[in-house]
């Protein structure tokens, strides 16, 4: 018998679909779909979100590529500033607290599907003041406390654009190896989401979703001796523009309101995945990297300062 999907399982917010009430589909999923797990009192409890018990997710990546426009739609108000720049629009770590209905506006009656969340912005990588030592310590930092003392972490999310090239993608990926070393464990929370993966230009961007998949995945499980690939979600937060008011040709609202839905349903799904798989630390954890970086950086810096003055015998081989 085959199995039932992640999406007709109690635990789903879209386990009510429109089809659920078709007399043939229901009759078609009965004929070889195996009964659904009745929940326990405390399956349920543990799998519930409330605002004293979301989920936790931070989000990373390089500045421009979207993380404040991704959380912002995620929460349903302008919690976070953002802009399009190379210089980071977030100068230090901030969060916001809401219920994220992934739906919302563009199924109807699905209002009340979702989850409370807890979402954490961060300031870019790759910032053009070149302020990354400054930025990356507070991050990690963060992401310590909150793994450590406030319940673990659910989800971190890698956000790219998705016009990104291969080389950004993995510059990115080490940043966050990097940061988060000597634990591995985390990469089993982490989502790659590709920004800006507009409906109006997705077939400019087909090629780009062929490559991640099949080049970029590949790539990146290798390189960091993954078991799975990590998981990859295309989405966009612009508004939808009917085709017909752009002069563009006939009303293609429906199809625009489906795709702006079925992306955030994949996203839903992967971040409920992990609602009972929170990233944990135990104290200590990671205080022996902490003491390398800073050994790392004294170095850096006494490096910096043999250049920065010259010998006794350059001066000298200067002044003759």
């Amino acid at each position: 018998m085959t199995q039932t999907s992640s999406l007709e399982t109690w635990d789903s917010p879209f386990f009510q679909l429109e089809s659920d009430y078709d007399p043939i589909m229901i009759a078609a999923k009965r004929s070889h779909v195996e009964p659904i797990h009745e929940p326990t009192v405390v399956e349920r409890r543990r799998s519930a979100t409330t605002e004293e018990n979301p989920l936790v997710l931070i989000a990373l990546g390089k500045t421009g590529d979207g993380k404040s426009s991704l959380l912002n739609d995620m929460l349903g108000q302008e919690a976070f500033k953002h802009k399009r720049s190379v210089k980071s629009q977030t100068a230090e770590v901030q969060e916001s607290s809401g219920f994220w209905a992934p739906l919302q506006p563009h199924m109807a009656r699905k209002t009340n599907f979702g989850c409370h969340i807890r979402v954490i912005d961060t300031p870019g990588f790759g910032d053009s003041q070149l302020r990354d030592g400054q930025f990356i310590p507070a991050i990690r930092q963060k992401i310590i406390d909150v793994a450590t003392f406030e319940g673990g972490l659910h989800c971190i999310l890698l956000v790219f654009k998705i016009s990104n090239s291969i080389d950004s993608i993995m510059t990115s990926i080490r940043t966050l190896s990097t940061l988060m070393e000597p634990n591995k464990a985390f990469w089993k929370n982490v989502l790659l989401v590709f920004t800006h993966a507009d409906p109006s230009t997705i077939n400019r961007y087909r090629s780009s979703k062929v490559a991640l998949k099949t080049k970029v995945g590949p790539e990146i499980k290798e390189s960091l001796g993954l078991d799975e690939e990590l998981p990859m979600v295309f989405i966009s937060t612009q508004k939808h523009m009917c085709s017909y008011f752009k002069g563009l040709g006939d009303c293609d609202c429906v199809h625009g309101s489906r795709y702006h839905a079925d992306c955030r349903r994949r996203f839903y799904e992967q971040v409920w995945k992990r609602r009972n798989n929170a990233f944990h630390l135990e104290e200590g954890d990671m205080a022996q990297n902490e003491d390398e970086q800073e050994e790392e950086a004294v170095e850096t810096q006494e490096e910096e300062e043999l250049v920065s003055y010259p010998s006794v015998t350059e001066q000298a081989s200067a002044a003759v």
